[in-house]
């Protein structure tokens, strides 16, 4: 297969990255290779563009990254965002009535201008105090910015980061009550609001029309590439793997685990083996 054809996808948390959260060796050596051969390879993720100077730093990318789940599209040698939705009133007066009831349990968080902000309304019992890595503001909704990026409901009982590396499992969320994110789930869809539940403990809403998938399609055009080639392992990575011409899921991935794996898909290596690496070991042979 001509590599110079090809725009890859590839999620970061738990397909790019294996255990303990590091990227395998294996898979930087494959994306050097790839690239120097005409690909072009950059990543996905709901993160958002506040976080790729500390999360993404070491993957070798030579395309725009896509971030906040589809509502970004981000060249970072230009530092120029090419693609930028936002929320509408709509979504955003029906998840401010959200966020003055949430289940208990359940907290949330609004991404706008790049910083987090955790409404005053509900700072107390969001779980978020402290958040690792997220520094977040805690003004009112009313004053919060109007050019909303993402929402997020989390479960409070999220474990920190620092204690889930030393579970060995990233994929074990046993210990977490995910009940209040049930009952948010269903009063989101009953009042009309479209999300995806991104692990078992978070339910994310994007703006309205986005997601990984068209956003790929979008920058896959964007580069004038022919083909599209995605990897992932979660639920907000579906929309993008249905998306691709030829779309990678790891072993052992969440996925794999809630039988969601889309028709078609090759399963790769797990995560800490270089599931990327081995996603390229196949096109290879295409």
């Amino acid at each position: 297969m001509n590599f110079a054809d090809i725009l890859f996808v590839a999620d970061y948390d738990n397909t790019m990255t294996g255990e303990r959260h590091l990227v395998p060796q294996e898979n930087l050596d494959a994306i050097l290779d790839f690239t120097s051969r005409g690909g072009a390879f950059t990543l996905a993720s709901g993160r958002g563009k506040r976080e790729w100077y500390s999360s993404f730093h070491e993957v070798p990318f030579n395309a725009p990254l896509i971030l906040s789940n589809g509502a970004t599209i981000y060249d970072t040698k230009a530092d120029k965002i090419l693609y930028h939705a936002f929320l509408t009133d709509e979504q955003k007066t029906l998840a401010t009535g959200l966020f003055l009831s949430l289940p208990q349990g359940v907290g949330g968080l609004i991404e706008a201008d790049e910083i987090v902000y955790i409404p005053e309304e509900i700072y107390e019992t969001s779980g978020f105090k402290g958040f690792p890595g997220s520094n977040p503001k805690h003004p009112p909704l009313k004053d919060i910015p109007p050019a909303w990026d993402k929402i997020s409901y989390i479960s409070s009982s999220l474990t920190p980061p620092s204690d889930a590396d030393k579970s060995g499992d990233p994929f074990n969320f046993a210990h977490i009550d995910t009940s209040g994110m049930d009952i948010l789930q269903r009063r989101a869809e009953k009042l009309g609001l479209t999300g995806v539940r991104s692990l078992p403990m978070m339910y994310e809403i994007p703006p309205e029309g986005t997601d990984k998938g068209s956003c790929a399609r979008r920058l896959m055009k964007m580069l004038g590439k022919k083909v599209l080639v995605c990897a992932g392992d979660a639920p907000n990575d579906l929309a993008m793997l249905k998306a691709a011409d030829i779309c990678f899921v790891p072993r052992e991935s969440i996925l794999i685990k809630d039988n969601q794996v889309p028709e078609g898909a090759v399963l790769t290596v797990r995560c800490e083996e270089g599931a990327i690496a081995d996603a390229m070991r196949i096109l290879e042979s295409l």
